[in-house]
């Protein structure tokens, strides 16, 4: 019997691993150290860029995701370095036009990717394509991933087509991706090894360790002629991760698939990795890194609920997670089993906790599901449920097209507004950047961003010591009297803040206290009453848009308000028809829930 090649090993510790389980939170100065060491170990491709890590370095790093690219590329020379995008959607949470997407690959391809290993969440290879073009422009790897999921039913069949369907499009590798670790053994080393006689290309698996069984079905893929596995280095690995780079070298050592690494330069990057991890305590995400077994029994584990979970908690409705889990695999099958995999997650998982609070079904839905029932994100791999639509959508009718076909081109648009905003000759990176995530790289350009405080960071002359007041005024010299250095009481309001599915108590000193003019509902001390006619708030959330003003005739089901909570979009709308009365809130601020928002009359 002829040797198997030698398996090939992709670690992913700084992008996937820091992703799962420190809500992509690692800092430049921590990942550089470990790229160096990573280089040095025989890996076949280091995965650093993509996923939500890149609008986190953005918004919670103040660290520009391009330049970090660089960086990484630098510290790490030898080894290809690959990147995880969403397709159509790249890194972001909807779809882009198509000349967003050739220069994002790009620029990507110009900072140091060699790898580019692209999903669509439905599976939807329309989505997928012109990645695939803009990748071979690039002259670069396209690996073309399909997401794996076993609802309703275990289909190597849908799969083998899936993955003949990206071969056609472009795609010379494949990549089998478990986002939730229910591929148990026999079913990777069955689908391997159909996807391999389907399309003859060569097959990766990427699978995760929640369960506990993704190092056996790892290997059972290995055995079945899968030519690589993903692994995190053991400080960030298991859980929502991947498995550890050290157990799967050891643990296939002597084996048919023996990757032939030295665990010793493995070993030293992972020290490297867990000596900084102490800084991250406060974000790294307990639920994540534990064993969960909900998915092998067609549930969302807790940890893949994110900001559904932190809704749960803000409303101190915990006891119904056991309702939500069932209510999420309801709503999966409404809309027609779609692979559990990022955006769709939060959506579904979204959808549910909606359902399940408010004790009546779709009564609040999101613009995502609207969107999704009218094919904006592509074709569900089987039929919805026609009733939920109609519910949902009225008689709007789905598109039956790509939906990048209906975007107009933005990269001219984008340019032009990055000038308008003062960035003078924008270059293809600011433009996608901005394309993507407008407010965040303004934000950022503007130095307005400040990143968490780690207690490793140099001193800076923000870091000297605040001057008591009292004492100010004596060293200053004054004959202030108590009356003149007395502060009038400042205003405190306690909020919670939730952060990619952490939940954070903030006190707002100072701010506009609720019922005052220019804060919260209510132009006086007391709030509004809430009566009969009085829509209210169904959640915490930002307020992104009043379309209605005193005065205004309105509708039954017309809407009064969009609501953002939990990364999502909320219409909110009139309980009855008649005249707009007040409005006691203006676009901009927060809001809890059954907070007034109008009232009809």
């Amino acid at each position: 019997m002829p040797r198997m090649p030698r398996l090939e090993v992709v670690e992913t510790s700084l992008r996937h691993g820091q992703q799962s389980l420190l809500v992509s939170r690692l800092r430049l100065r921590h990942a550089l150290p470990v790229a160096e060491r990573l280089d040095a170990c025989g890996f076949a491709a280091l995965d650093v860029f993509g996923g939500s890590t890149f609008e986190a370095s953005l918004r919670f790093l103040a660290e520009d995701p391009f330049e970090r690219l660089r960086a990484v590329r630098a510290a790490a020379p030898i080894t290809p370095l690959l990147a995880v995008i969403g397709g159509q959607a790249l890194v972001g949470h909807r779809h882009v036009p198509d000349d967003v997407v050739d220069a994002f690959i790009a620029v990507a391809a110009g900072a140091g990717i060699d790898i580019f290993r692209c999903y669509d969440p439905l599976n939807d290879v329309r989505n997928l394509t012109r990645c695939a073009t803009a990748i071979a422009s690039a002259g670069k790897q396209a690996e073309g991933v399909i997401v794996y999921s076993d609802a309703p039913t275990h289909d190597v069949e849908r799969l083998t087509a899936f993955g003949r369907a990206l071969v056609d499009a472009g795609y010379p590798s494949l990549c089998l991706h478990d986002p939730l670790g229910v591929l148990v053994a026999s079913r990777a080393g069955e689908t391997v090894a159909a996807l391999r006689a389907a399309t003859g290309v060569p097959v990766s698996v990427s699978i995760a360790a929640q369960t506990g069984q993704a190092t056996l079905a790892s290997f059972m893929a290995a055995t079945a002629g899968a030519v690589s596995v993903d692994v995190a280095l053991s400080p960030l690995a298991g859980g929502a991760s991947m498995p550890a780079a050290e157990a799967v070298i050891a643990g296939f050592a002597g084996t048919e698939v023996d990757p032939g690494l030295n665990l010793d330069p493995v070993a030293d990057a992972a020290l490297v990795l867990e000596q900084v991890l102490t800084l991250y305590a406060d974000v790294a995400d307990p639920l994540a890194m534990r064993l969960d077994t909900s998915a092998l029994r067609g549930l969302l584990p807790p940890s893949a609920m994110g900001h559904a979970l932190a809704e749960l908690r803000d409303r101190d409705e915990l006891a119904k997670l056991g309702e939500v889990e069932q209510e999420v695999v309801r709503v999966r099958r409404e809309l027609g089993w779609p692979p559990l995999v990022t955006p769709l997650t939060e959506i579904i998982a979204t959808q549910a906790v909606y359902n399940v609070i408010e004790g009546d079904r779709y009564a609040t839905i999101s613009q995502e599901v609207k969107d999704y029932f009218l094919g904006l994100y592509g074709e569900p791999p089987y039929p919805v449920d026609a009733d939920i639509r109609r519910l949902v959508n009225g008689r709007e009718e789905p598109i039956t097209c790509r939906p990048a076909d209906l975007l107009e081109p933005g990269l001219a648009a984008a340019r032009r507004e990055l000038r308008r905003e003062g960035v003078s000759n924008p270059d293809d990176a600011a433009a996608v950047t901005y394309a993507l995530f407008p407010a965040e790289y303004l934000a950022l350009r503007r130095g307005e961003l400040v990143p968490e405080h780690l207690g490793d960071e140099p001193p800076t002359q923000a870091d000297a010591p605040v001057v008591p007041e009292d004492d100010a005024a004596s060293s200053a010299g004054t004959d202030a009297t108590d009356d003149e250095v007395e502060t009038a009481p400042l205003s405190v309001r306690e909020l919670t803040v939730e952060v990619d599915g952490q939940s954070y108590a903030v006190r707002v000193i100072g701010a506009a206290e609720a019922g005052s003019a220019g804060g919260q509902p209510g132009a006086s001390g007391a709030p509004p009453p809430v009566r009969e006619g009085t829509v209210v708030a169904p959640m915490q959330g930002l307020l992104l848009k009043i379309p209605v003003k005193k005065g205004d005739a309105v509708h039954l089901g017309d809407v009064i308000a969009v609501l953002e909570a939990m990364k999502m979009q909320n219409d909110i709308t009139a309980t009855r028809s008649g005249t707009v009365s007040h409005v006691y809130v203006k676009e901009g601020d927060v809001v809890s829930p059954r907070d007034p928002l109008v009232h009809i009359d």
